[in-house]
C-alpha cells in the first residue's frame, strides 16, 4: 500500500510537470519541452521504483518493458514528427497502440499486474493522447479543442492535488478501456482520412472521454481512502 501512495505522489508531481511543459511547448510552438519533461518524469518513476521492479525477471517484467518500449517510440515519433509523412505518423502511432494492447495481454496472462504497471501504462496512455493531439495541432490537421481530451488526465490529477482530496486507488472501469481505444483510433485517423470525416469522429470520442472522467470522479469520491 505504501508503494501505491508513493506512486500517487509521483502522479501528482508528474501532472504538474506535464502541464507546465505543455504550456511552454504550446507558447513556443515546440514539442521538445514536452517530450523531454515527460521522459525525465517517467525515468524518475522507474528509478524510484527500482527495488520493487527488481523482483521481476527480467527487471520490471516483460509487460513493463513493452510499456517502456512504446513510451520511447511515442516520444521519438513525436519529437521527429516533422520529418515523417502523415502515413508514416499513422503507422508509427498505430504501432504504439498495438504495443498497448500487447502489454496488457501479457500482464494478464503472466499475472504481472501491479500498481506500478497500472500507473505506468495509464500515464503513458495519457501522454499518447496529449502528444498526438500536439502533433495534429502543429500539422494544422485539427482545431485547438483537440487538447481538451489530451489535458483532461493531468487537470484531473491536479484538481485532486490542489484541493487535497484523499489518496484513493482508482477504480477499474472496463468501459473506460473501450472509450480510450476509440479515442486512440480517432486521434490517428486524421493522418489518413479527410478532415470532414475525421474531425466529427474525434469530437464524438472526446465527448465520450469527458463523460468517462465525470463518472470516474463520482466513483473516486465514493471510494475508500488508501
Amino acid at each position: 500500500m505504501n508503494n501505491l501512495i508513493q506512486i500517487k505522489k509521483w502522479d501528482d508531481i508528474h501532472a504538474a510537470i506535464i502541464l507546465m511543459a505543455f504550456t511552454l511547448s504550446f507558447y513556443l510552438e515546440n514539442i521538445i519541452f514536452l517530450v523531454i519533461s515527460a521522459f525525465s518524469s517517467f525515468l524518475f518513476l522507474i528509478l524510484s521504483q527500482k527495488k520493487f521492479l527488481s523482483q521481476y525477471r527480467p527487471f520490471g517484467g516483460w509487460a513493463n518493458w513493452i510499456t517502456f518500449s512504446r513510451l520511447l517510440l511515442l516520444l521519438g515519433v513525436s519529437f521527429f514528427h516533422y520529418l515523417l509523412s502523415p502515413l508514416s505518423l499513422f503507422f508509427s502511432f498505430g504501432a504504439v497502440i498495438m504495443l498497448d494492447v500487447i502489454d496488457g495481454a501479457i500482464a494478464r496472462k503472466k499475472n504481472l499486474q501491479s500498481d506500478f504497471g497500472l500507473y505506468f501504462d495509464m500515464e503513458t496512455d495519457a501522454l499518447f493522447v496529449l502528444l498526438v493531439a500536439f502533433v495534429l495541432y502543429t500539422e494544422n490537421m485539427i482545431p485547438v479543442w483537440v487538447f481538451i481530451p489530451g489535458l483532461l488526465r493531468y487537470i484531473n490529477v491536479a484538481i485532486y492535488s490542489i484541493f487535497r482530496l484523499p489518496a484513493k486507488k482508482e477504480p477499474k472501469r472496463k468501459y473506460a478501456s473501450y472509450i480510450a481505444g476509440f479515442l486512440f483510433l480517432a486521434l490517428i485517423l486524421p493522418f489518413i482520412i479527410p478532415a470532414n470525416f475525421s474531425i466529427p469522429i474525434l469530437a464524438i470520442a472526446s465527448i465520450a472521454v469527458i463523460f468517462s472522467f465525470i463518472i470516474s470522479f463520482i466513483q473516486y469520491l465514493k471510494a475508500d481512502p488508501l
